[in-house]
């Protein structure tokens, strides 16, 4: 685990049909983006009934993590980051066990990679 401190928060549609959110963190001067539409997406209209609400659960850890009340606090939050394969795939407190890999709590990580998650560059 790395520390890095968080430079934004984004909440954003994919393809005019879903909603994601993602941190970017800082390490040691490289942006790294936590979360995103290829580890969750809900729909523009909150999915359909049996969704699970992945952007609200996101955003709720983040904000556990963080220590903060408010999505727009997150800016300038030091966490602890765990990097694999140059990608952002776990965030921590500084002080404390409350780790969030979101490809484990919302259950894909089955699908995915043991060393992490394969996801595309941002620019």
């Amino acid at each position: 685990m790395e520390t890095g401190a968080i430079k934004a928060a984004h909440i954003y549609t994919c393809a005019n049909l879903f909603v994601t959110a993602a941190l970017e963190i800082n390490v040691k001067g490289v942006n790294f983006f936590f979360g995103g539409h290829e580890i969750f997406h809900s729909g523009v209209r909150g999915g359909r009934a049996g969704d699970i609400p992945y952007l609200g659960k996101f955003v709720y850890r983040c904000l556990e993590v963080c220590g903060v009340q408010a999505w727009s606090q997150l800016k300038n939050c030091k966490v602890l980051v765990k990097i694999v394969n140059r990608h952002a795939v776990a965030i921590a407190p500084l002080f404390g066990n409350t780790f969030f890999n979101p490809a484990e709590e919302f259950g894909i990580a089955d699908d995915m990679d043991k060393n992490g998650i394969v996801m595309p560059e941002f620019g």
